[in-house]
């Protein structure tokens, strides 16, 4: 429906971490930032990357996201 675009600067290590598979109660971060428009929105955007690339760092900048909604309708938004 569309044409969607998406800017990233992603950053993979050179090994993966040590605890990479280490399961638990403990949630882990993905580190990578949200930005719509260069303006921020969210710090841990898990549904860009599955929980097993949560090693991988970056920004992710797009101009075809809605930027005047809260950052729980962007958390349901489809288009992610």
């Amino acid at each position: 429906e569309g044409q969607l675009e998406f800017r990233a600067i992603l950053f993979c290590p050179k090994r993966a971490p040590f605890d990479m598979f280490e399961g638990g109660t403990k949630k882990k971060w993905n580190h990578i930032k949200l930005y719509v428009r260069r303006v921020f929105i969210m710090d841990n955007c898990e549904d860009l990357m599955p929980e097993w690339l949560q090693f991988v760092k970056g920004v992710v900048d797009s101009e075809d996201l809605p930027l005047n909604i809260s950052r729980e309708t962007l958390q349901q938004n489809k288009i992610l």
